[in-house]
């Protein structure tokens, strides 16, 4: 029998077969180590850029909301308006500067009491979009008015922020001092969404309730609130820009829904009494003065930029309120959305334009100002009773230089003689 040979032992091989598996599966641990550092390290550069970009837009010298800047100062009766006699340079963005007079309102000039000679003095109640957020003094709607017109002097007494019950409680403190021929109201949606709170922006706001029919103010003195508070109430923006932040938001909002709003369908029964008694009022005061009562309704690029929207229920009831009292409305809705859509977009500031202010995007720009202002002033004249009295106002003062005139000459000849 022949003898068999001993099989080769296969130890060897299978360690090498072992070896290179372990190779391989250290270089696949490696590769996966570095790739899990380059994501956590990319995590942790994005969570840092993140921070320093809301740090950044937390400093206290990047402001964030018009509320918070220096111009404004707490008022008891109205929660804030703007501090008298300021004036800067470079306020909204480079050479957009911002003037308040000695009376509170941004003008470059005071005014008197009475209406100067020959005058045609008109008064502006409103927010922000009358106070002319985002551009210069000269370009806001109120100053263009006053331009379009030599005989005009107009008053802009908007303020920042304001609801309708504060553009009426603050013509009712200020406004009805100064005489005047045209009171213009003017608003916007939001603004009647406003008069429903007790606090905007970091500042408390009074607001308006009826007892026994007659209006009364609430929240008075407005609770003056501490600055921590109110920088913390100005700087929610910046906060959002934390996508965790965001991300839970996000989430809260689906388990818990916000409960709808019927802000969309007008005002409830209460608001329509307390909006017919702010008219009612104003009106009075008007007819006390010989002034005539305009409410104007101004169009923003959120609420009014499609046919419909939040605005067409409030329009429509103003409307008919204007109609039942004998006040005059105007409303310049639907000549906005007939606009070719690039004028629309021109007449606002955009996101991503040179501005210090988070909250000016949207506001008009000057050319919304300018188009706000010749629409007004061809209302504005088409009305009889504002013609009449600008014809008499121009055929005073044409009299009067008349009469100055020829006692100038009465006044040489007898020089000469």
């Amino acid at each position: 029998m022949g003898t068999t040979q001993p099989r080769q032992p296969m130890v060897p091989a299978i360690r090498s077969a072992r070896s290179r598996t372990e190779q391989l599966a250290n270089m696949f641990k490696k590769l996966c180590l570095a790739t899990v550092s380059c994501v956590l390290f990319f995590v942790l550069l994005e969570g840092l850029c993140s921070c320093l970009m809301v740090a950044y837009e937390l400093w206290p010298s990047h402001q964030h909301r018009t509320l918070s800047a220096h111009s404004v100062q707490y008022d008891s009766q109205l929660g804030w308006v703007s501090v008298p006699n300021f004036s800067e340079k470079n306020y909204y963005a480079p050479g957009v500067s911002l003037r308040i007079n000695s009376q509170g309102f941004r003008s470059n000039q005071e005014f008197t009491q009475t209406v100067p000679e020959g005058k045609f003095r008109i008064i502006c109640s409103g927010d922000s979009f009358t106070f002319g957020d985002g551009v210069d003094n000269d370009s806001t709607w109120c100053q263009r008015l006053e331009s379009a017109d030599p005989r005009f002097q107009v008053v802009n007494m908007g303020e920042t922020g304001y609801g309708a019950d504060q553009m009426y409680l603050r013509y009712m403190r200020e406004g009805s001092r100064l005489d005047h021929d045209v009171h213009v109201f003017a608003f916007i949606a939001d603004d009647m969404r406003r008069m429903q709170l007790s606090d905007l922006g970091g500042y408390g706001k009074p607001f308006l309730k009826l007892h026994n029919r007659e209006l009364a103010t609430e929240n008075v003195p407005v609770p003056q609130r501490s600055s921590l508070l109110r920088w913390m109430a100005l700087k929610p923006n910046p906060l959002r820009e934390f996508k965790s932040l965001a991300l839970l938001s996000s989430v809260a909002e689906k388990l818990v829904p916000p409960p709808v709003s019927a802000f969309s369908n007008g005002p409830t029964e209460g608001q329509a009494q307390i909006l017919d008694a702010m008219f009612k009022n104003l009106q009075a005061i008007e007819k006390e003065k010989n002034s005539l009562l305009i409410l104007l309704y101004l169009p923003t690029r959120v609420a009014d930029y499609e046919a419909g929207g939040v605005s067409m229920a409030w329009r429509t009831w103003t409307r008919n309120e204007c109609a039942k009292r004998g006040i005059v409305f105007v409303d310049f809705i639907d000549d906005f959305q007939k606009l070719p859509v690039t004028m629309k977009d021109g007449l606002f500031i955009w996101p991503g334009s040179i501005q210090y202010f988070a909250e000016v995007p949207g506001h008009y720009d000057d050319q919304g100002h300018d188009w706000i202002a010749r629409e007004l002033y061809a209302r504005l004249i088409s009305i009889p009773e504002v013609a009449t009295k600008l014809d008499q106002r121009l055929g005073n003062q044409v009299a009067k230089d008349e009469v100055g005139s020829r006692v100038g000459i009465e006044n040489g000849h007898a020089a000469a003689n």
